[in-house]
């Protein structure tokens, strides 16, 4: 099809869109714990249960006949009130060891062994070994120390990696007899922070503007004061949302840390469940104080009045009244914590009922607590069970007219209220695969029905300024992520690569434009000053008119609406330059488009495609400028024009 974009480059007076349409969400818990650390070993602090051999999960012993050994997990004997694991070998010539595979090694780094232990009656030798997975290949490095102490102490050991080992063990040994206490044991690359390096240069390298920590179910269990001091010290505890362990080595200190070093707004969630208005208020104190300390101004910090309270599945469900009974409660505690504090509250229209209806719960928060906040949130998850590639592309453009419906009911809700409270979209993706067992830690496949919908939600939220605040994309790391790191390596997902192609163009000055459908030529004259990328003279040119649809068999009305389906484009002012997107959502066909800029000359483009339905979006050549661009099916451009 053809097609005829007109962009008004000259409109000076359109509404600015913030860059924090672009935020994501961190959320710590099952699937996330431990990956934005450096340390290469699981369960380090062993907490338990423990399995039928007496060890921690993620340990298991060299063999399985205890000759003279027994390994037990004691809780209450860790240097801070959790478990510890213990290894008893009560025979002279006997050794216990325990261990974990699969650890990744590259060649040529050095790894720190950190081992807090305590030896009970008297001392003993310990040896701990990195090697190869074939039993009778040889150590890659071996060091021994002598636990001396009947009290924690911190023992450490250093190791060169002569090779690249996905699947590197790691070896524990206590020599006989003997009886060994461990709190903890990490491995680590030698001369880095406790923090993933890597990873850490990756997420700065994307300059994200906001972060929503420590996410959203989990916030409900989340005790923040747990995540201060020294990291060796603070404990692992059971997470209830997500049945798993709840670690605190990445607490609000690290958050805030890395949100000043990246220039990343804060977004606090608020544990509105099993935590307390003093102790969300103590947290608001805890930040200001941070920032304070450091002699920094306060930034504008969004703390998120809890996540999905008014759904069953959470763990402090609850009614709209018990919910305004909460915000009176909490949010006069945060903003005297915080005076910088931006509350945002849940507005969903609706509370799921258990042992009563669903009944109101928007209605109920606009007319009881209106005053107890500055922003109104939903969290959107879409998907789709269509076999047919179009109609799932076609889904995902109604997915994102749906989400974009539901947000402008919640502005026009507001504004008839007599609340001029800004709004949020703090939870959002293209939700098709992930599940809790699927074994592959809530996976969502890298394809392009997921870019496509990204593209889209992007166009969509930046058109709802000045009334849309912020939004977050679920969720930056592994889980739905935008990033991997699986057993410490980095990767990138394909709407890491879309974040980065919009990311430049934010915040800007949404300019208003149309897609209207075209006659083909036979032949045609040149114009100035529009579009790129085509230099293949023998494609056809367009002649910029306005066709009568009628002619073809449809109505004026069906044809823009399926115009509408097939391309969707948008137009930024940012940075001196004027940015058009524009992206064909069709498996199949092709699609020309003249565009008319009132702007000035093109300066450059990006062009994304994808092979087929199952495959990501990802960059390929853009060629020079001509009077057309073309876009294969499942792509995206865009097309930078001086401005």
């Amino acid at each position: 099809m053809i097609f005829a974009i007109e962009v008004n480059g000259e409109e000076r007076n359109g509404p600015v869109v913030p860059a924090s349409v672009l935020g994501t969400n961190l959320e710590v818990g099952k699937f996330t714990d431990g990956l934005l650390l450096s340390d290469r070993l699981d369960n380090p602090k062993f907490f338990g249960p423990e399995g039928a051999d007496g060890l921690a999960p993620g340990w298991q012993p060299r063999g399985n006949h205890y000759a003279g050994v027994q390994y037990r997990l004691v809780p209450g004997l860790g240097m801070n009130g959790g478990d510890a694991q213990t290894i008893l070998v009560y025979a002279g010539r006997a050794s216990g060891a325990m261990l974990q595979t699969g650890r990744r090694v590259k060649a040529g780094e050095r790894l720190v062994a950190e081992v807090w232990a305590m030896a009970k009656h008297q001392p003993f030798g310990l040896e701990l070994s990195l090697r190869p997975l074939p039993v009778r290949d040889p150590d890659y490095g071996t060091a021994r120390v002598t636990v001396d102490t009947a009290y924690w102490k911190k023992y450490t050991a250093e190791f060169e990696c002569p090779a690249d080992d996905p699947e590197a063990v790691f070896v524990v040994s206590v020599d006989g007899p003997g009886f060994a206490c461990f709190d903890q044991i990490h491995l680590r690359p030698a001369g880095q922070p406790a923090v993933h390096a890597e990873l850490m240069e990756t997420i700065e390298s994307m300059r994200l503007p906001v972060l929503r920590f420590p996410g959203g179910c989990t916030s409900t269990a989340y005790h923040w004061r747990l995540g201060t001091g020294p990291a060796h010290l603070r404990p692992v505890c059971h997470d209830p949302v997500n049945k798993s362990r709840l670690e605190y080595e990445f607490g609000t200190g690290e958050y805030l840390d890395m949100c000043v070093a990246q220039g990343i707004q804060p977004f606090i969630t608020v544990n509105i469940g099993t935590g307390t208005p003093e102790e969300a208020g103590e947290w608001a104190g805890y930040c200001k104080d941070w920032y304070s300390r450091r002699g920094m101004e306060l930034p504008d910090l969004y703390f998120q009045m809890g996540n999905e309270q008014y759904g069953r599945w959470e763990l402090s469900h609850m009614d709209a009244s018990m919910y305004v009974r909460a915000l009176r409660d909490f949010v006069p505690r945060v903003r005297e914590g915080y005076p910088k504090a931006v509350i945002v509250a849940l507005g969903e229209p609706t509370s799921v009922g258990v042992w009563q209806p669903d009944s109101g719960w928007r209605e109920t928060l606009l007319k009881d607590g209106r005053d107890l906040f500055d922003v109104v949130s939903i969290n959107r998850y879409k998907g789709q069970k269509f076999a047919d590639p179009q109609r799932q592309l076609d889904n995902a453009a109604d997915s994102v007219e749906k989400i974009t419906d539901d947000l402008r009911t919640l502005i026009r809700d507001c504004r008839e209220a007599g609340s001029q409270a800004k709004v949020a979209l703090t939870e959002w993706n293209y939700w098709m695969s992930a599940s809790h067992w699927d074994g592959r830690g809530f996976y969502e496949p890298d394809d392009v029905s997921h870019g496509l919908f990204y593209s889209g939600m992007i166009h969509a939220l930046a058109r709802l300024a000045p009334d849309l605040a912020v939004a977050n994309y679920y969720h930056l790391l592994n889980v739905m992520g935008m990033i991997r790191c699986d057993h410490g390596d980095v990767s990138a997902t394909s709407i890491a690569a879309l974040y980065r192609l919009y990311r430049p163009v934010f915040p800007g000055e949404c300019l208003p434009l149309s897609v209207k459908p075209l006659a083909q030529a036979g032949e045609g004259g040149g114009r100035e000053g529009g579009g790129v990328l085509d230099g293949d003279a023998s494609r056809a040119e367009v002649r910029l008119v306005s066709v009568s649809v009628e002619s073809q068999g449809e109505s004026a009305s069906a044809a823009e609406e399926g115009a509408g389906r097939q391309l969707d484009a948008f137009a930024m002012r940012s940075g001196g330059s004027v940015w058009l997107f524009v992206s064909n959502r069709s498996v199949i066909r092709p699609a020309q488009a003249a565009i008319r800029m009132d702007s000035s000359r093109w300066r450059s483009a990006v062009l994304m495609t994808a092979a087929n339905e199952r495959s990501s979006l990802t960059e390929s050549m853009a060629q020079t400028a001509t009077e057309t661009i073309e876009l294969p099916p499942l792509s995206l451009i865009r097309i930078e024009y001086e401005g």
